[in-house]
């Protein structure tokens, strides 16, 4: 009899277990379900906000300031890039699109709650005109376009030796080395041994050869403020090849006391 209620016992513990683990399974699998359907709600519903706030754009706004943009070609080509609602927009695309125009210097692209996109473009600073077909921006990027007229109040800059950048990087030197001369830089030219030339809008020609630009054209500016400025209308030609001094060639071809061999007709040493 003990026997018996023994295995009772037993055959119960055994039961109550397989009863707990069946609870602890189908609990377990609900919770899943419950993990699944809230997740599969969570899509949903942040789908449907997607939906609703990736609505049509109403407003393009484009801002800047511009000297040779027109804003219509700039609204065209934005909304000829447009090609989704207020979310799906790639607006690196659009960047991009924009940031190829030769024109556009920075572009930045918004969104602004609830449909409109704002665009702000800086546009490119021309320098220097770049030979016939273009110009060159602070950084001596060469840029082509279709209609340079323009652009003809430029200094010209012209190379047959070196890249461009190195004609930027020389021209903003010697600019910013004249100012002190008062003569304005209006071309510079580099030619094919790398030989340098200036032409001033007084009309002087400064022929400066291939190096020590720099201590040259500050020698010259010693020398010119020290009286030679007020020989300015008849100055042609200013030849600092010299290692110690400099040569000036009259428009009206008076010889005065030349002192070295030049390639002008006449010449003064200072």
């Amino acid at each position: 009899m003990a026997t018996q209620n023994r295995r009772n016992a037993s055959n119960k513990g055994v039961s109550k277990n397989t009863n707990e683990s069946s609870n602890s399974a189908l609990m377990e699998n609900f919770s899943r379900l419950l993990m699944v359907g809230l997740f599969a709600v969570v899509i949903y519903g942040g789908n449907l906000m997607y939906q609703q706030v990736d609505r049509p754009l109403t407003q393009i706004m484009i801002g800047g300031d511009f000297n040779y943009l027109q804003q219509q070609d700039l609204t065209r080509l934005v909304n000829e890039q447009i090609n989704g609602g207020f979310l799906s927009v790639d607006l690196n695309n659009l960047s991009q699109v924009l940031q190829d125009d030769p024109w556009v210097d920075e572009v930045s692209v918004r969104r602004q709650w609830p449909s409109t996109l704002k665009v702000e473009v800086q546009e490119e600073v021309p320098i220097a005109r770049w030979g016939k077909a273009g110009f060159l921006n602070r950084l001596g990027e060469e840029l082509t376009i279709a209609d340079n007229s323009k652009l003809a109040a430029l200094p010209v800059l012209r190379a047959r030796y070196g890249t461009s950048r190195e004609m930027m990087k020389e021209y903003q030197t010697m600019a910013d080395l004249l100012i002190p001369t008062g003569l304005k830089l209006v071309e510079l030219q580099r030619d094919s041994l790398g030989a340098w030339r200036v032409d001033t809008a007084s009309g002087i020609r400064l022929v400066l050869g291939r190096d020590q630009i720099g201590e040259k054209i500050r020698r010259f500016a010693l020398v010119w403020k020290s009286g030679l400025n007020q020989q300015i209308n008849s100055i042609k030609t200013i030849d600092l090849r010299y290692p110690n001094g400099l040569a000036v060639a009259w428009k009206d071809g008076v010889l005065i006391g030349a002192q070295h061999d030049t390639e002008v007709n006449t010449a003064q040493s200072v």
